[in-house]
């Protein structure tokens, strides 16, 4: 299976996802983003837990995101989730998340993550899990 396929996750706005102007709150584009990349990955046969089982886990070093246009609650959206960088020890993650009615991209984003034990100490990327990942993806040393 070629894993680096957008994966699109859907999403109708909660009100506890809004502020106090009617918007979503900032903050939730960000539970959205590690939503759809569990979503990403277990449909990439590699469900969080499966790994996390295994001892390691992925640790967000940086978060980054572009906010375009204004959602609220009660829209429906797609956060749509791509791998775009595996190397030994770290992956990359992009999303973008669009108004499922208009298309209309409302933000843009990406997430970095290295691969940590139980521990906390950063270590490769197990090679069952960097197969499951790569697909198409160059991976780097």
């Amino acid at each position: 299976m070629e894993t680096n396929f957008p994966f699109a996750l859907d999403i109708t706005v909660r009100f506890a996802e809004t502020d106090q102007m009617g918007v979503v709150h900032h903050a939730s584009y960000i539970v959205w983003f590690e939503a759809g990349r569990v979503a990403w990955m277990g449909a990439a046969g590699l469900p969080y837990a499966q790994i996390s089982n295994a001892g390691y886990n992925f640790a967000v070093v940086d978060v980054q995101c572009r906010y375009r246009a204004a959602i609220r609650f009660g829209d429906p959206v797609q956060v749509i989730t791509r791998l775009v960088s595996l190397r030994s020890r770290q992956v990359e993650f992009a999303y973008e998340v669009v108004n499922s009615e208009t298309g209309l991209l409302c933000a843009a984003g990406s997430t970095s993550h290295i691969c940590v034990d139980n521990s906390g100490a950063m270590t490769r990327i197990p090679e069952w899990v960097a197969e499951g990942l790569t697909g198409n993806v160059k991976r780097e040393a």
